[in-house]
């Protein structure tokens, strides 16, 4: 109760916002910082031509979401939502609001097409790989799917693996950790 009238209104944060800013136009402290983020350039490049081969150069590796394989690029366009760090390879296909969270890692490029049914969910770190995902079906979290299929509505756990040729029937359970 204590914390609740120490709150500030939303009126009273926005204005607390403003008047925290630097004074003068917005426009001004853009050009302020755009010069000074271009010196800093310009100083790290004198300090790169000076050390020569001894300089040490920051590259950020950008994730790959979507690599085309073969002439087949993933299809991704009616997709819910795809983390930055997820990677769709070769001939994948997500249905409508399917996710493919963190790190998860869907190929389609060993042969066989892997799809991906409508609501369905890829939890962060699983693999699937030439497999056929049915609609509103959750794949956990570090899960394996390999050449295999699961029905609409079934539930595969956090690290379960299931094996080339096995089918998971509609609104089946494969529980966390099992293998099939």
């Amino acid at each position: 109760r204590a914390l609740a009238s120490m709150s500030i209104p939303a009126y009273a944060r926005q204005n607390l916002a403003w008047a925290a800013r630097p004074p003068g136009p917005q426009s001004f402290w853009h050009a302020v910082g755009t010069a000074v983020r271009g010196i800093g350039r310009q100083i790290d490049a004198v300090g790169v031509g000076l050390q020569g081969d001894c300089a040490y150069h920051e590259k950020l590796v950008m994730p790959v979401t979507a690599v085309a394989v073969g002439g087949k690029a993933p299809a991704i366009a009616a997709a819910g939502f795809v983390a930055p760090s997820a990677n769709l390879v070769g001939d994948v296909s997500m249905g409508e609001g399917a996710t493919a969270w963190y790190a998860s890692l869907l190929r389609g490029d060993c042969g066989k097409p892997t799809s991906v049914g409508a609501g369905s969910q890829i939890g962060d770190r699983a693999t699937v790989t030439s497999s056929q995902i049915g609609a509103q079906t959750w794949i956990g979290a570090g899960a394996t799917l390999v050449d295999c299929s699961v029905g609409d509505g079934a539930s595969i756990g956090l690290g379960a693996t299931v094996c080339a040729g096995a089918s998971v029937a509609d609104g089946a359970v494969l529980t966390a950790g099992a293998g099939l």
